[in-house]
């Protein structure tokens, strides 16, 4: 059956609350890396079990004194976009590789056109086709 925490359970350190929420980022990571196609769908179940009981555990817990959730102190701010003026005045931007076409053998090949050699041409048919009554 499942585990039972007492309700006056000690609280978890510091440590191990980094710990896990270092665990669930990487069950994150590894259930984003499900949707890619990167990972299998035992390896994401295992992520989700992961994730599940670490909100079932957050849910317990007194919603004052709920930590904020993992990655959320450190979320993806957008990079500063540079203006024109700062990109003109500054180096040269890198150039494109030029992409070569590829070589087709075929084309590169001279043929002549082969012509059929003493064979008969097909005798011209009637009007009428054989299969229609006339």
């Amino acid at each position: 059956m499942g585990q039972r925490r007492k309700t006056g359970a000690i609280r978890e350190s510091a440590v191990e609350q980094n710990m896990r929420d270092q665990e669930v980022l990487r069950a994150n990571r590894e259930l984003a890396a499900y949707f890619k196609g990167l990972r299998t769908e035992r390896e994401a179940r295992a992520a989700l079990k992961i994730i599940k009981a670490f909100i079932r555990d957050r849910e317990r817990s007194d919603a004052s004194s709920r930590r904020p959730l993992p990655g959320a102190d450190g979320a993806k701010t957008p990079k500063e976009v540079p203006s024109r003026e700062t990109v003109r005045a500054g180096a040269e931007r890198p150039r494109k590789k030029l992409r070569r076409k590829p070589h087709d053998k075929l084309s590169r090949s001279v043929t002549a056109p082969l012509e059929p050699q003493g064979t008969p041409q097909s005798p011209q048919l009637p009007e009428s086709d054989e299969r229609t009554p006339q």
